[in-house]
């Protein structure tokens, strides 16, 4: 008599893991669409508080810069701290951001929301990835939760253009930032409701302290420096020694981790096939897309006289791209499994085998 071992349960068709993976998708949600839910606001926000375009450019960058400049402390502060303390923490601080930006009654106080916004989002996304991807512990599980949690991060780009311009025109500019209170409520009652406490884990080589001051801060120099750019001439020589600096920064960064036991980012991921390429070409079309919308925000409001109701399925339908990248992603996801864990264990050994 043949005897046939039954496959394990799925966690993910379970009431309990669909609510799981709609709140790290929400994590998500909330994270990209802050970086383009301000974009239709834009001229409205420079009326109301007298920025000029130069200054501008800072509602929308300073979110990027401290989004960007902490993400990868972010992930690493997740593994030591713990992750739902961290999605936690990083919710809160985003709120209370949030906030404060709706409150704004001058330029520095909107402006510094922005960049605390920027930091809060860089503590919540990699928590909610790394939650994800050791909750769903069943490898047909994880790559259909990877494949929802991209599409959601790709749509969110275009909701955000879309529902600015809507909220905008009809409660003003404010409400782009008091709409994440009540998603960030849900999101703290659900951490709480729904997601495991856990205490972190020890690595034996203790945390890469230099690594993370050295990357965080060269890539923070590096942002920073480029938006700086237009405003201060890019042949300054402000502009010249911001660049000379994050060079400096980033080259040590990466003899340290060269050297180091347990290093914050093993080089040995780059020697995977086509990585490199892949994140270039990745920076590229972001840095082109973000700053078309800045500038097309301006013209057709300002110069084509376009109010901002229309403006937001104007925008929306001339961004193809984030349309199409969040399926596109998602119906990859489960198919790409083995690069992809391939790529994740390099950085964790941990990451279940498929």
């Amino acid at each position: 008599m043949s005897t046939s071992l039954a496959p394990p349960p799925s966690f993910l068709a379970t009431r309990r893991g669909k609510v799981t993976l709609a709140l790290l998708c929400a994590v998500t949600f909330l994270d990209v669409v802050d970086g383009s839910i301000v974009n239709v606001a834009l001229p409205t926000i420079r009326a109301h508080l007298g920025f000029s375009v130069q200054n501008l450019q800072w509602v929308v960058s300073g979110y990027l810069i401290t989004y960007g400049g902490f993400l990868l402390l972010g992930g690493r502060a997740g593994d030591l701290l713990g992750r739902r303390r961290l999605l936690v923490a990083g919710t809160s601080l985003f709120a209370l951001s949030s906030l404060a930006c709706g409150l704004a009654d001058s330029q520095g106080l909107l402006i510094g929301g922005r960049l605390t916004q920027g930091f809060g989002a860089a503590m919540m996304s990699p928590a909610a990835l790394s939650i994800l991807t050791t909750t769903f512990n069943d490898a047909a599980d994880r790559h259909r939760a990877l494949g929802v949690w991209a599409g959601i991060s790709g749509l969110a780009a275009a909701v955000g253009v879309f529902f600015g311009g809507l909220l905008t025109q009809d409660f003003g500019w404010r409400w782009v930032f008091f709409v994440n209170l009540p998603l960030c409520v849900l999101v703290l009652i659900g951490a709480f409701r729904i997601l495991s406490a856990d205490q972190g884990r020890t690595t034996a080589g203790g945390f890469d302290a230099i690594g993370a001051v050295l990357a965080t801060g060269g890539m923070l120099l590096l942002i920073f420096t480029l938006v700086k750019a237009p405003d201060v001439g890019w042949g300054a020589a402000r502009t010249v020694g911001g660049l000379a600096g994050a060079l400096v920064l980033l080259a040590v960064f990466l003899v340290n981790e060269q050297r180091r036991a347990n290093p914050l980012v093993p080089m040995s991921i780059f020697r995977i096939k086509g990585l490199a390429a892949a994140d270039a070409t990745q920076v590229i079309a972001w840095a082109g897309f973000y700053s078309m919308f800045f500038f097309v925000t301006l013209y057709m409001q300002n110069v084509l006289g376009y109010s901002q109701r229309w403006m937001a399925p104007i925008s929306a339908t001339c961004s193809p791209r984030w349309w199409s990248w969040g399926p596109g992603w998602g119906c990859c996801m489960p198919v790409c499994k083995r690069p992809r864990t391939r790529a994740c264990r390099s950085i964790r050994p941990d990451w279940p085998r498929p």
